[in-house]
């Protein structure tokens, strides 16, 4: 899959910008604030129907503008194009997100349909923070590659809400009539989270290999990278989803009066914890910035191989400064190993390392970008 081109109006800082993108790596060049971070935002609304930076579609809008578009070009690996467009009124609070004309809603539908693997500044939460960080990672990674995740967790965070705003309202004095109102709750709670954990449990299995195999490329390091899952109860190899919701119902009646005691669910795949190792250290406790990074990209690196294996599609790679905390023999070898993958593309402040890079496939086409507006350059393939 790539993208071929590229139209933004009153995106960011973006009055009016187009771009013809090559299908090997593409160069967004230019300093802090330019706009060439905007241009990645702006294919992720294409590919997921929002921005991986901001959780409001009116923070993206130019100041002083009512709407803003955005419609490129994608076409499959069996050469189908997908004419995208999504165009967001401040006037109406309304975002409309179209392929080859047709309004599709809902627009979690669209998840999994075009394959993006995002990296950015954003992410580095991801191996230094807590738990909801890697959760997210794991959710966005099998969400696209499986709809049936993806639609079960919208429904259970739909539940564990519910259930929620009932604890929250519980006293001690109401405590024992909440029996008849949380079971209803607790019932779906624990069908869909079983499958939730279920299915976390084989993703942290089969993606073992591809960062494992991806980290070692990326460095000379001898460790070992680990992903370790913890649920909130434990997991037997050999159980069934009908097992765990079992466990689930029953863990679920046993947490009850803490639930109670501090207002909220307790147990579930809200609480859910991904540890992230390499020589059996945990990274957030031992890891270098270097090492940090490292990883991360291995992760991103590794979605991208596991996307491309699941849903027979080539994702596009969106990497956004990522070679900060880098040294220079790391960035060179994850230049040469990205270029190797597919359509990617990449920002930098600094031009400079993409001339040591000789082992180019395809052209590498560089867009000079300054507060808003684009210049374009192609450099042919050594």
């Amino acid at each position: 899959m790539h993208l071929k081109n590229l139209r933004l109006q009153n995106f960011r800082n973006h009055l009016e910008s187009a771009f013809e993108f090559s299908r090997g790596i593409n160069i967004l060049i230019g300093g802090n604030g330019q706009g060439k971070s905007n241009v990645i935002e702006a294919i992720s609304y294409l590919c997921i129907t929002k921005s991986f930076l901001s959780k409001s579609d009116n923070a993206v809008l130019n100041f002083g503008k009512n709407l803003f578009e955005v419609e490129g070009e994608i076409v499959s690996n069996n050469n189908q194009p997908f004419n995208i467009r999504v165009a967001y009124s401040d006037n109406q609070k309304e975002k409309i997100y179209t392929i080859n004309k047709h309004r599709i809603e809902p627009f979690s539908s669209v998840i999994g349909k075009f394959p993006v693997v995002i990296c950015s500044p954003e992410h580095a939460s991801v191996t230094v923070e807590g738990p909801a960080a890697r959760r997210k990672f794991v959710d966005f990674v099998i969400s696209q590659s499986h709809n049936v995740y993806f639609k079960n967790l919208i429904e259970y965070r739909h539940i564990l809400k519910q259930r929620n705003k009932i604890l929250l309202t519980t006293n001690k004095s109401t405590g024992s009539d909440i029996s008849s109102l949380i079971e209803p709750w607790n019932k779906q709670m624990a069908e869909l989270g079983s499958y939730l954990m279920l299915t976390r449990k084989q993703f942290v299995i089969d993606f073992q290999k591809y960062i494992t195999e991806i980290y070692k490329r990326l460095t000379d390091d001898d460790g070992e990278p680990e992903i370790q899952y913890y649920p909130t109860f434990k997991i037997n190899g050999n159980y069934t989803c009908s097992d765990i919701e079992q466990i689930f119902s029953n863990e679920l009646k046993n947490k009850i009066a803490d639930e109670i005691r501090f207002k909220t669910s307790l147990i579930g795949p809200q609480r859910d914890e991904f540890i992230f190792r390499t020589n059996q250290k945990d990274i957030r406790k031992y890891a270098s910035q270097g090492q940090h990074k490292t990883f991360l990209i291995a992760l991103k690196i590794g979605e991208f191989h596991y996307l491309r294996d699941i849903c027979h599609e080539t994702p596009i790679l969106l990497l956004d400064d990522i070679f900060s905390e880098l040294d220079e023999q790391r960035s060179i070898k994850l230049l040469e190993f990205v270029d190797t993958l597919s359509q990617t593309f990449i920002t930098t402040t600094n031009p400079s390392l993409f001339n040591k890079n000789k082992n180019t496939g395809e052209s590498i086409k560089i867009f000079l970008i300054q507060d808003g507006k684009v210049n374009d350059r192609t450099m042919a393939a050594a």
